[in-house]
């Protein structure tokens, strides 16, 4: 496996763990902060890392050739997460997290492996799999809901990875967009 593929399955891993978040008390004892003071650090920090990378036109392993003079996909992925730990319920955020995590490597793996057929049911499958299961043992809301928002959940992902844009990664579009279907769906 090459070393670029190999970071971003390490990202994404790390993405599908940021859901702990919430298991952090909301008031952080040693610094005497608001635990969403963390994520607006990280999101700095990553703004802040990201400008001067593009300022200086730095390019590393792990970037795709078309980073090189544009904003990066571990940058999208950033604001996709800060925007879905602030804006989404917490089972929501989760659901959207872990399976933005796990389905966007598996969907482009399985896209050039076996076809786009296979690539979108194994990913809608998955998807759904696992928002369903964090949004069943979130025990938040009744089951049939449940099944609703992984349903259109996973088909929101699914369509936002096959959604190709030249400045916006797929890596926020696949955070936010099913976050904000699930998050819709759970105030109707």
């Amino acid at each position: 496996m090459r070393r670029d593929v190999a970071l971003r399955r390490i990202a994404h891993l790390l993405i599908a763990l940021t859901p702990l978040y919430y298991a952090l008390p909301v008031e952080l004892p040693i610094l005497s902060v608001h635990r969403w003071a963390l994520v607006v650090v990280f999101f700095s920090g990553v703004c802040v890392f990201e400008a001067f990378r593009l300022w200086k036109g730095i390019t590393f392993l792990g970037l795709r050739p078309h980073e090189k003079e544009q904003i990066a996909s571990f940058a999208w992925a950033a604001a996709g997460i800060a925007a879905v730990l602030w804006l989404c319920p917490h089972d929501v955020a989760a659901a959207a997290l872990v399976g933005m995590a796990f389905v966007d490597p598996l969907a482009g793996e399985l896209r050039m492996a076996k076809g786009d057929a296979i690539a979108v049911g194994v990913s809608l499958a998955v998807y759904f799999a696992l928002a369903f299961s964090i949004l069943f043992l979130w025990e938040w809301r009744e089951g049939m809901l449940v099944v609703v928002l992984a349903a259109l959940g996973a088909v929101a992902a699914v369509a936002a990875e096959r959604t190709k844009m030249r400045y916006i990664d797929d890596d926020f579009l696949m955070l936010v967009i099913p976050g904000a279907v699930m998050t819709a769906l759970t105030l109707v």
